[in-house]
């Protein structure tokens, strides 16, 4: 076996600028090392179905969280959730976020959406959460969906109620 070293490969124009592997051939690499834009590097996926709750108006963690290591800085993370809410009180609301970290990536208050319960009691809704977020790390990295109460003073938040599932799964993508 031969092993040919260069810093560049480049098509000729008159190839229109375009590399061509013969039919029944392929170009194989260590995991990570041939990488296309927007190509998925790695998923990570958790899931959980046990209750829990809060009476706190500002966001609390869950379990619900992955832990993913991005093999390039300059790689983004997508980043989706679909989270059963529920709330026990009369005109009250539960919240969800994600937080990467201990920064929340989106609103300080109502976080990516929220359910509401305008009397009597509620019923679970799931809502679906996703962001596109740049790290700009290799280092672990830590999304946790939080939950809160909101502002109201009713009632309490709930995730997973009822053996629910809720579910947060994020995927590396190459730039």
């Amino acid at each position: 076996m031969s092993t040919l070293t260069v810093q560049n490969i480049q098509g000729s124009s008159s190839s229109s600028n375009t590399i061509s592997v013969a039919s029944g051939h392929k170009i194989s690499g260590a995991a990570g090392s041939i990488v296309v834009p927007g190509q998925v590097i790695q998923i990570v996926h958790s899931s959980i179905n046990t209750e829990e709750a809060t009476t706190s108006s500002t966001f609390v963690d869950t379990a619900l969280h992955v832990n993913i290591t991005p093999t390039s800085s300059s790689n983004k993370i997508l980043v989706r959730a679909a989270v059963g809410l529920y709330n026990n009180g009369n005109a009250s609301a539960t919240a969800a976020t994600i937080k990467r970290d201990s920064t929340n990536l989106f609103h300080s208050t109502w976080g990516f959406g929220y359910i509401y319960v305008a009397s009597g009691s509620g019923h679970v809704n799931t809502i679906p959460m996703e962001t596109l977020d740049s790290p700009s790390t290799t280092s672990q990295i830590t999304y946790r969906v939080q939950i809160s109460r909101t502002a109201v003073d009713v009632g309490s938040a709930y995730i997973s109620v009822n053996g629910s599932i809720s579910t947060i799964t994020a995927m590396e993508i190459a730039q």
